[in-house]
């Protein structure tokens, strides 16, 4: 980052923890006018290494997930909202089918508690932690090991998780794109995503408000397939039913 001037750089290092800042705050921590940040974010946008969205920047586009580590720190105050949302709607003796990623496993924290719940999952994390609770029966999908990710893909997974006909599924998603379609980086990862909604009897998503400001290559499904979505972006079409999860408690909208 040899090009870039000290305020640049220190842009760059807070973006790669928090992937994604505001104009406007930018400029208050920084002292100087919203003006001097935007000709910053420029040329950050200009070398790559930025993407401009409104009001602020993100990460740029990628072809893979970052560090499983790094995204379960990122936003995690946000995804345990999330998590505490969705376990309050989990009734007991139902069947759960639990997708990949680090909110799923933020639920299944949530979960460890309770009582007469049967979950399916291909998520290492979420068969690991609700294991440890012998009055919840856990079934674990086997197939190719994504270490950097802690679950399972390919077509063994697939050929599992379609057996079964949960109460309700649950997945996460890598980004939402403009056009309203939750997306991942890899056909594996939304085939597996596929396969956990197609034969449940609830469908819901869970997606921090982080997924708005991402690009992901590979469509899933439209949001308007969904029975519910948790999320704490505000800026959903009103036709999708949702549950708005803040830090000091949900909401539910129509």
């Amino acid at each position: 980052m040899a090009d870039l001037n000290r305020r640049q750089q220190a842009i760059i290092r807070q973006l790669n923890e928090v992937e994604h800042l505001e104009t406007d705050t930018l400029a208050v921590q920084f002292s100087v006018t919203t003006q001097t940040i935007r000709r910053d974010i420029n040329q950050l946008c200009a070398l790559g290494l930025a993407r401009r969205h409104h009001g602020g920047i993100s990460v740029p586009a990628a072809l893979a997930n970052t560090d499983y580590q790094r995204r379960l720190q990122s936003h995690s105050r946000e995804k345990e909202a999330i998590a505490q949302a969705v376990a309050a709607r989990i009734p007991d003796g139902v069947t759960v089918m639990l997708g990949i990623g680090t909110t799923a496993s933020a639920i299944a924290d949530q979960l460890l508690s309770r009582k007469d719940l049967r979950v399916v999952t291909n998520n290492l994390k979420v068969a690991h932690r609700l294991g440890a609770n012998p009055h919840i029966d856990v079934w674990l999908a086997g197939g190719k090991l994504r270490a950097n990710d802690q679950d399972m893909v390919g077509h063994s997974v697939i050929q599992f998780l379609s057996r079964f006909q949960p109460d309700i599924a649950i997945i996460g998603c890598a980004a939402v794109s403009e056009q309203g379609w939750a997306c991942e980086f890899t056909p594996d990862e939304a085939a597996v995503s596929e396969t956990i909604l197609a034969n449940a009897t609830a469908r819901w998503l869970v997606a921090d408000r982080s997924k708005w400001q991402r690009q992901a290559p590979v469509r899933v499904t439209s949001l308007a397939t969904f029975d519910c979505v948790f999320t704490n972006y505000t800026g959903l079409d009103d036709t999708i039913p949702r549950v708005l999860c803040q830090h000091d408690g949900p909401t539910d909208e129509a």
